[in-house]
């Protein structure tokens, strides 16, 4: 959501207020700080992977969180966030302290903030003929945008808060007590881009109305139900070599299995997109062990 008029107003007439020279060129973080409006008013977050955010376009001006790790690329001015082979590069809010990220270099943090692509600079008329960036315009209540680079990445995201995701130094092999897929539910963003091995038992296409009717994405999905919490697998059959489960058949929901993919949550919904699937052993105790997510 755009900030209203008047805040575009204040900001053009700050910059009225400054020197004498004829173009207006502002570092980020940099310029004097208008009334700006809560980062809450530009909708709530959507989780985004940071390669979806590089590849498409239609996340500019979106409030997003992505996961990835902080590097450095100048020091003390330019940040990247980095994960599969993609990156954004991290800018500032207003509000946000820039010597966060210098602290998390080397660590996997979830930022939250704006996408913005970085862009050609462009500079309109302003109050008595100067010439104003066009990102004051365009969003007024966040920093403008550096001039494009060739050692910088094109994608950028405006920083409103960082949370460390950096995992514990845990035995890697050691399990969790059951109940990955409700963990997955209860906290998306830590599991956002990770592979993830999910131990539960097969229910066939939603044959127990464990989730809600029409959440399937494909024809071919079907539900794997660790603990109290049921998700959709999606990309890969319940099959192996010498087996194969029919999820139009309640029969075949006495097995467990193995599921390793990517999660994700869309509407209270968790979404497996299946890399392997195993057949394993029911648990004695009637409760399952999941594996710990992969970083």
């Amino acid at each position: 959501m755009r900030a209203p008029a008047s805040a575009v107003v204040l900001g053009l007439c700050l910059l009225s207020q400054q020197g004498q020279a004829q173009v207006t060129q502002t570092a980020p973080g940099q310029r004097p700080r208008p009334e700006r409006t809560s980062d809450s008013d530009y909708g709530p977050p959507r989780l985004v992977e940071i390669e979806s955010l590089v590849l498409f376009e239609g996340y500019q001006g979106q409030h997003i969180l992505t996961e990835g790790e902080v590097e450095e690329i100048t020091p003390g001015r330019y940040w990247g966030l980095r994960a599969a082979g993609s990156e954004l590069l991290l800018i500032p809010s207003h509000e946000f302290n820039a010597s966060d990220f210098d602290r998390a270099v080397g660590r996997r943090v979830q930022v939250r903030g704006i996408a913005r692509k970085i862009r050609p600079k462009e500079y309109v008329d302003g109050p008595g003929g100067r010439k104003v960036d066009r990102d004051l315009l365009d969003d007024p209540s966040l920093p403008v945008l550096p001039e494009p680079s060739e050692i910088r990445p094109r994608m950028s995201v405006t920083v409103f808060a960082l949370k460390d995701r950096t995992y514990d130094s845990a035995p890697k092999n050691e399990p969790r007590s059951g109940g990955l897929a409700r963990q997955i539910l209860d906290d998306p963003g830590s599991y956002l881009g990770k592979k993830a091995r999910v131990y539960g038992q097969f229910r066939g296409r939603n044959l127990f109305g464990d989730l809600p009717e029409g959440s399937a994405r494909t024809p071919d999905d079907w539900v794997l139900k660790d603990g109290d919490t049921a998700m959709w697998v999606t990309g890969k059959e319940a099959k192996g070599k010498g087996w194969k489960l029919d999820p139009a058949y309640k029969g075949d929901t006495k097995n467990w299995l193995e599921v390793a993919g990517k999660p994700e949550v869309s509407n209270g919904v968790v979404y497996l997109k299946a890399s392997d699937v195993v057949m394993a052993k029911a648990p004695a105790s009637g409760t399952s062990a999941s594996p710990s997510p992969k970083p």
